[in-house]
């Protein structure tokens, strides 16, 4: 999969290697006019015409070495500068990914369970029961929930309308039966929920609701797919 480049490492990138490419330039052009200097002029020298333009030449050739030097620290440092530009750009992309994926902001997926609750003709789930189940996953290590394909999130509402529709986040309109999905450790998840006695699934169906736990490898998970506000807290001044 191709990386892409951000604007600002493109025109670095750019930058430095129109930068490279004149002191390069530069640098040949000066040994070219030795050279052709030598070619045209040294049969028509007298010896000590000869010795003062070997001098010359000696001098230019000292000072296009020490020009090539300057030019050869100069690329290196505009390379190093421009590695870590990227390096730094490579650091904020993927702690910003890490960021979006806590916040729920990106699709995932990855080994978990998905468990299928149901109301029945002698009870049925609750909002209550809904907030049980998320904060028993989340003890049990679960990095992704989603109900009925709405995703749970740190600022997620669940509250009942009556006894047929519970509400999510103040706009999602749910009812029986309830798709839960979780990424996590399957294994543990699975352990958890099935505790003796104290566990989610004796609990629930002790209170004769019906419910269904499997193992996957592949759960995905949509992301959270409204605009996360926090009207209510401000900065510290």
């Amino acid at each position: 999969m191709k990386k892409k480049y951000s604007k600002q490492e493109i025109t670095i990138s750019i930058i430095v290697g129109l930068i490279t490419l004149l002191l390069v330039c530069s640098m040949f052009i000066q040994f070219k006019t030795v050279d052709r200097s030598q070619e045209s002029d040294i049969e028509s020298l007298r010896s000590d015409e000869l010795k003062t333009q070997i001098a010359s030449y000696k001098s230019k050739y000292e000072e296009t070495m020490e020009q090539y030097e300057e030019n050869k620290n100069t690329i290196s440092e505009y390379i190093k500068t421009t590695e870590n530009d990227k390096e730094s750009t490579e650091l904020l992309d993927k702690e910003l990914k890490d960021t979006q994926t806590l916040l729920g902001l990106t699709d995932v997926q990855g080994e978990g369970v998905i468990i299928t609750l149901k109301d029945t003709d002698e009870a049925t789930y609750s909002a209550s029961d809904l907030l049980t189940l998320i904060n028993e996953l989340k003890y049990a290590g679960a990095e992704a929930i989603s109900i009925n394909d709405n995703r749970v999130i740190n600022l997620t509402e669940i509250s009942a309308i009556n006894n047929s529709f519970i509400m999510m986040n103040a706009d999602a309109r749910i009812s029986s039966p309830y798709t839960v999905k979780v990424i996590g450790d399957k294994s543990y998840l699975m352990s958890t929920l099935n505790l003796k006695n104290s566990g989610f699934v004796d609990l629930m169906r002790v209170n004769n609701l019906e419910i269904t736990v499997e193992e996957s490898n592949n759960v995905v998970i949509n992301k959270y797919s409204k605009e996360i506000t926090a009207n209510k807290m401000k900065e510290v001044e």
